[in-house]
């Protein structure tokens, strides 16, 4: 692992345990270790190693939709475009769970919406400048987020199978409500 990634890495570990408020520079040198210069090589402060550990996890669940149809999300099998995508979570677990449940960010959130709303253009680009489709999509984009966190505060009682039909249901009701 390369310095920089051992800064996120050990980012992260703080970030779980303790408030984002409470974390600092010379903390995380000291527990890296590395040197506050070599810190600051990379990041600026630790909002800078929030903003990259979220552009990663946002960059990676972008890549998902890319993987299972080469981003030709009109065509895309959705069933196959869950699985992938309840694989990338699983692997980045610890991290999407901090985000979500253990300190909510809201970066995060908003840019994971962002990226959902995306693809919810290009899954369905000839309504995609209609009238209500701007709130349409953030509300498909809300719910599926709300969805994905249920399921990470409650992985023992509904797992993402039973959550595909809804999410299809309700994606297909919003598209027919424009």
């Amino acid at each position: 692992m390369d310095t920089k990634e051992a800064i996120k890495t050990q980012f992260m570990k703080e970030y779980m345990g303790k408030d984002f408020s409470q974390i600092t520079v010379k903390g995380l040198c000291g527990s890296t270790p590395v040197a506050r210069t070599t810190f600051y090589s990379y990041f600026e402060n630790t909002s800078d190693v929030l903003e990259a550990v979220e552009d990663d996890l946002v960059k990676g669940l972008a890549e998902v939709p890319v993987k299972v149809c080469g981003g030709n999300l009109k065509e895309m099998d959705f069933h196959v475009f869950l699985e992938e995508l309840e694989k990338y979570i699983k692997e980045n677990w610890t991290y999407i769970y901090a985000f979500l449940v253990t300190q909510p960010d809201l970066k995060f959130m908003r840019k994971w919406k962002d990226a959902i709303k995306s693809n919810f253009s290009k899954k369905y680009p000839d309504i995609s400048g209609k009238g209500r489709f701007e709130v349409v999509a953030e509300i498909a984009a809300s719910s599926v987020l709300s969805a994905y966190t249920y399921w990470m505060e409650h992985p023992d009682e509904m797992g993402l199978r039973e959550f595909e039909p809804l999410i299809t249901k309700l994606l297909d009701d919003l598209v027919h409500s424009i």
